[in-house]
C-alpha cells in the first residue's frame, strides 16, 4: 500500500464515523431540536441522541454494529445533506448525468458511508470530544463551520471541523474536514480518478454492486 492509498484508507475508515464519534461528549442536551439556533448546538444536539443510543447498545455495539448503526442513522442522517455531498463528490460529472442516474449514485453514496460508520463502531473505546468554537462562512450567517477536538487514548488529538449551513431554519451537514483533509475533496478526487476510464454509469454500477458484496459478506452464515 503507498503512502497516499494509507491516507486515503485512513480518512475512509477512521475519519468518516467523526459524527459517530462525537456522539461520546458528555453533554446534557435534550432531543435534537432541528431548528436549533446555532449551528455549534446542533452538533452538539445530534450527538445526544447518538450518545443515548450508544450507551442504551454498549454491550452489542462491538459484536452487532450494524444493528446499532440502524438505530443511529435515524438520529444522525436527516441532518446530513446527501444531495450537496453527492453533487460536491462527482463535480462535473453530476452535471451531466440525468435525475435517475443521480438518484442511484446518492443512494449508493450513503450505504457505502453507511458501511464505513458501521465497520468503524468496532473501534471506538474511551473517547472524548470538546467542541471548540464556531466560524461564520457568509455574511448572512447561513453558513458555519463548527470546530472540535476529538481525544483518544494513548493518540495525538486529531481535529474535527463540521461544515453546516441553515436550510429553512434546520442546520445541516455537508462537509466534514478532520486535520485539514475534507471528506468531500478526499471523495472527488477519489471518483474523478475512476471517472477517467469509466463513465459515471459504469461507477454507479460499480458503487452498488460493492455494496451488495459487503452486506453479503456482513450478512450471518
Amino acid at each position: 500500500m503507498t503512502c497516499e492509498q494509507a491516507d486515503q484508507h485512513w480518512v475512509r475508515y477512521t475519519v468518516l464515523p467523526v459524527v459517530l464519534v462525537l456522539a461520546l461528549l458528555a453533554y446534557g442536551a435534550a432531543k435534537v431540536d432541528a431548528i436549533a439556533d446555532t449551528p455549534q448546538a446542533a452538533v452538539e444536539a445530534i450527538t445526544a441522541d447518538v450518545l443515548k443510543t450508544l450507551q442504551a447498545n454498549r454491550d452489542v455495539v462491538g459484536r452487532e454494529p450494524a444493528r446499532v448503526m440502524a438505530l443511529i442513522v435515524k438520529d444522525v442522517y436527516p441532518y446530513l445533506d446527501f444531495n450537496v455531498m453527492s453533487r460536491e463528490v462527482l463535480g462535473a460529472a453530476w452535471r451531466s448525468a440525468d435525475d435517475a442516474l443521480r438518484s442511484r449514485f446518492m443512494q449508493a453514496f450513503r450505504e457505502l458511508l453507511t458501511d464505513d460508520y458501521t465497520a468503524a463502531l468496532r473501534q471506538f473505546s474511551n473517547q472524548s470530544v470538546k467542541v471548540t468554537g464556531t466560524r461564520w462562512e457568509d455574511a448572512a450567517q447561513q453558513r458555519a463551520m463548527v470546530f472540535s477536538t476529538v481525544y483518544s487514548p494513548g493518540e495525538k488529538p486529531v481535529e474535527v471541523d463540521y461544515r453546516l449551513y441553515r436550510d429553512q431554519g434546520k442546520w445541516m451537514i455537508y462537509d466534514v474536514v478532520v486535520d485539514g483533509v475534507s471528506l468531500l475533496i478526499n471523495y472527488r478526487e477519489e471518483f474523478a480518478a475512476e471517472l477517467e476510464n469509466e463513465n459515471v454509469a459504469t461507477l454507479v454500477s460499480r458503487l452498488e454492486e460493492k455494496v451488495t458484496s459487503l452486506r453479503a459478506d456482513d450478512a450471518p452464515h
